[in-house]
């Protein structure tokens, strides 16, 4: 082979390794969908898919933090709507027993369905989910109110209020500790049926329709308290549209810089063949008419 024929040679042996390496890339892109497989590929677009993916995990989080605090504020709702039953009826057996036409021994027997009720509701205060107590503030690891002597009901929790993450540097109250709902700053729910359980069992008509007030102030409360709630409900789903609508571009963003168009790959994969085809043919000819030249 001469010079010359070795210079051709050589060339066209560096172009069918370098079309066969392209081969391979338009594969890979049409087998994985993807254009960017290593950081080489484009160093830019590569950082752009890093930081999109970063994103993208923040907000998988805050995602998750928002359905769990909506699933602890709905339970908080579900609970005072069953607390607002609850008082209806005690108010019902209030009335009832003020009635001066009530005798002692019926308003003994009332007391014993309040005395119920009153345990009931301590049940509901201590509602939970996931282990978590729902109405201890940031002791959520702790049952908020406690029973003693004298149907007395002690406060265990703190007045914090448990909050979510949901953005950067934002957070949302995701229920209300039970300072502020059961044992509040206008009534005390357990405090007002302890009371009204005295009179009750005491004859104190007095007391009892002293207990009528209390018991239309903790309905007033806990209504406050579920409004409130309500709002914070809203404040999630509020959050998590803008959540869903970051992610959505953010995963635009990372497809238009990482994904392969497919009609692409798939020409530059014809052409990269047909252009190796040509070069194999080329080759095929030399070494044929350099032997021929050998051979003469």
């Amino acid at each position: 082979m001469r010079v010359a024929d070795s210079q051709v040679f050589n060339t066209l042996f560096g172009n069918m390794q370098r079309t066969r390496s392209r081969i391979l890339v338009a594969q890979e892109q049409i087998s994985s969908q993807k254009r960017l497989l290593k950081p080489s590929d484009d160093p830019s677009s590569f950082g752009q898919v890093l930081a999109g993916r970063t994103e993208l995990s923040r907000n998988e989080q805050w995602s998750r933090n928002i359905t769990f605090g909506r699933q602890r504020l709905e339970l908080a709702d579900g609970t005072l709507t069953q607390v607002t039953t609850l008082l209806i009826r005690v108010k019902e057996l209030t009335v009832q027993a003020a009635s001066g036409t009530t005798t002692a021994e019926q308003r003994v027997t009332i007391a014993q369905e309040v005395r119920q009720l009153h345990r009931h509701l301590m049940q509901l205060a201590n509602t939970e989910l996931n282990g978590q107590r729902i109405f201890s503030g940031t002791k959520t690891d702790v049952a908020p109110y406690v029973l003693t002597a004298g149907d007395t009901v002690i406060y265990q929790g703190n007045g914090e209020r448990h909050a979510v993450e949901v953005g950067e540097g934002q957070t949302i109250d995701d229920t209300m500790p039970g300072s502020q709902v059961f044992s509040g700053p206008t009534a005390n729910l357990f405090d007002s049926l302890r009371d009204l359980l005295a009179s009750l069992e005491g004859n104190n008509q007095a007391g009892i329709e002293t207990g009528v007030g209390d018991v239309d102030r903790a309905m007033a409360q806990v209504n406050n308290a579920q409004g409130q709630i309500g709002a914070l409900v809203n404040r999630m789903d509020v959050a998590g549209e803008w959540i869903a609508r970051a992610t959505e571009l953010v995963t635009r963003t990372i497809s238009d810089h990482e994904d392969a168009d497919l009609a692409e790959a798939i020409s530059d994969l014809s052409r990269h063949e047909l252009a190796l085809e040509a070069t194999n043919a080329t080759l095929s000819r030399m070494f044929t008419t350099s032997l021929l030249n050998f051979l003469r």
